[in-house]
């Protein structure tokens, strides 16, 4: 019997048993998704498809991406080993179905986003990319994802021309 004090699950914010099965899953796909893509990344194809530094003082050109794979390596291990945690801790079943198809919409929106960059360019990309994001992600605080959808581009455009002066497409 609940008393007219007592939190519901609405104003606690505690998620549905299903959904949270399925945000379960969900994590777990994308950490292993994730870790074998990294793995692949950092095993075989930064390797073959990078050449080395031209001189003792330069940065090789596979130092930034073999870096960014590790990251995402040690990310999603952490994401991984966190899901199997709180799964150890309360025990559900999962719905395949739904973290299925939660990772093709994924899959889907990825690669539309690579044409946009391949036909489009950056800019075009990164400020559909990082709108989507953000509305997908569930933040509604319009000021802000206008401000991180143009100025963030912008940035990282003007960074990469001023620290390696490359253009990015």
């Amino acid at each position: 019997m609940t008393t007219p004090d007592d939190p519901t699950d609405a104003e606690t914010g505690a998620a549905e048993p299903h959904e949270e099965a399925v945000g379960r899953a969900t994590d777990l796909a994308a950490g292993l998704v994730l870790c074998g893509l990294s793995l692949f990344a950092i095993a075989w194809l930064i390797p073959n498809y990078t050449q080395p530094a031209d001189s003792n003082f330069d940065v090789a050109p596979g130092f930034f991406p073999r870096l960014a794979a590790g990251v995402v390596l040690v990310l999603s291990l952490g994401m991984i080993g966190h899901r199997l945690l709180r799964m150890a801790a309360t025990p559900g079943a999962a719905s395949g179905v739904a973290a299925v198809a939660e990772f093709v919409a994924w899959c889907v929106i990825a690669a539309g986003l690579y044409l946009l960059l391949v036909h489009v360019g950056f800019l075009a990309m990164a400020f559909a990319a990082i709108a989507l994001g953000s509305i997908l992600s569930g933040s509604r605080n319009w000021p802000v994802i206008a401000a991180l959808t143009v100025l963030l581009p912008l940035a990282v455009d003007w960074g990469a021309w001023l620290v390696f002066t490359v253009d990015l497409p």
